[in-house]
């Protein structure tokens, strides 16, 4: 998952890990893949982000389910996990004028995070991210 891209994040209302864990895997077993999930249960409001492109798939799952979820479009980004990356990262947004409505960031390794922005133009967002 190295390419930064526009994404779909799903939450779910204070799901227990084994029903997000159920809804991955059903999820998988259609062929569709979860970029990022929680890695345990942390009794809030949890997520999983998806490709927007699968969205049709997955909403098929989930309604077989009967599980309800709700959607939001998000710009996912790895970043090179270390002091003031993210920092650069939303400068480089706000430098184009992009409000920012929407940040969160997980750590995966010692390495890599993978940051999720939700803005008020993420194809903006993402372009802003991609220019030097």
């Amino acid at each position: 998952m190295t390419e930064n891209r526009i994404v779909t994040e799903l939450f779910f209302e204070k799901p227990t890990f084994e029903e997000v864990s159920k809804v991955a895997h059903s999820l998988e077993e259609a062929g569709l893949k979860i970029l990022l999930l929680p890695p345990d249960d942390r009794e809030i409001n949890t997520h999983l982000v998806v490709e927007t492109a699968d969205l049709g798939k997955v909403h098929e799952v989930l309604r077989r389910m009967g599980v309800n979820a709700k959607e939001k479009e998000v710009v996912l980004i790895e970043l090179e996990n270390r002091p003031g990356t993210l920092a650069e990262a939303t400068k480089k947004i706000s430098d184009k004028g992009i409000n920012l409505k929407y940040a969160f960031s997980v750590t995966m390794g010692p390495n890599k995070s993978y940051v999720l922005f939700g803005s008020e133009d993420n194809k903006a967002a993402l372009k802003a991210l991609e220019e030097s």
